[in-house]
């Protein structure tokens, strides 16, 4: 009786083991696809930044103002744009001075401006040089202010910490792979001999893998659900110390990654069940000793 409560007390332990140390890394996995959509997501933000500031000629009249405001309402590579008249600059230079300066000239030297944002998809130096020379071209602007270099300054490492990220994420994935297809296997290996037990009385290869599979896919749904579990307590603890968290990783991005990390989970105990059971039902009795 007590080596029967022994082995079951065993096979439970076994099991925990398992989960536990599934759980921690899908943790980890977890917790890069968290960086992985934050740093995405701060990406668009900046990019959503920049833009171009369009100079209208002092003393343009308000058709002309009207029409610019018109085309640069309907262009498909605005994002927004936030206008300011003269006056407005004016008044904006008088507070930055200290002083009214429209009490100081005789007529007002500034010009109605533009700050325009582009899209997110036309953030890049080309595309801004050439739509701010095809806004040079109407005869209402009197300049266009680009930061190109700037632009493709941020641009470039974006792109390089994006690559660097991605990298990361898939040496991690073939790593939790190993690490994940060791610990199945381990468990899988306590159950070599009923594995041969089986074969002896006749079972069919999909009989014998089944069950294993299925324990498997426990395994890996169980651990999947304390990694979601953690992964939700450490996203809303950082959303409490800085309230960029709450924009940079929300909640429906992270629905996407529980999701992946559930499907993560129970393909790889599911893959990782199935190649040891494999590899003991092509062992013979001997080769059980030397596994």
């Amino acid at each position: 009786m007590s080596k029967k409560r022994s082995a079951r007390i065993s096979t439970l332990g076994s099991q925990i083991t398992s989960v536990i140390s599934v759980s921690l890394v899908l943790l980890i996995l977890g917790i890069l696809a968290m960086i992985l959509a934050a740093s995405h997501s701060l990406g668009e933000q900046v990019r959503s930044n920049m833009g171009f500031i369009v100079k209208v000629e002092r003393g343009a009249a308000d058709v002309d103002v009207n029409r610019l405001k018109q085309h640069l309402g309907a262009a498909p590579y605005v994002d927004r744009y936030v206008y300011s008249s003269a006056e407005d600059i004016l008044a904006e230079e008088s507070r930055y001075m200290g002083e009214d300066l429209a009490s100081l000239v005789d007529e007002n030297p500034y010009g109605a401006e533009f700050d325009v944002k582009v899209r997110a998809d036309w953030a890049t130096g080309d595309s801004i040089e050439a739509l701010a020379a095809r806004m040079q071209a109407d005869e209402a602007v009197e300049e266009v202010v680009t930061e190109t270099a700037v632009i493709d300054s941020v641009n470039s490492v974006l792109k390089r910490v994006g690559w660097v990220l991605v990298a990361i994420a898939a040496a991690l994935l073939v790593i939790s792979f190993v690490l994940i297809n060791n610990t199945v296997s381990l468990a899988v290996y306590s159950r070599r001999f009923i594995i041969h037990t089986m074969k002896l009385v006749g079972a069919t290869g999909g009989f014998i893998r089944r069950p294993f599979v299925l324990a498997g896919l426990v395994t890996g749904a169980v651990a999947s659900v304390v990694a979601i579990a953690l992964l939700s307590g450490l996203r809303a603890y950082a959303a409490t110390l800085d309230p960029v968290v709450e924009t940079a990783v929300s909640w429906s991005m992270m629905w996407r990654i529980f999701a992946a990390v559930l499907l993560t989970g129970l393909i790889i105990c599911g893959l990782a069940s199935m190649i040891a059971t494999n590899r003991y039902l092509r062992a013979d009795y001997d080769e059980m000793f030397m596994k």
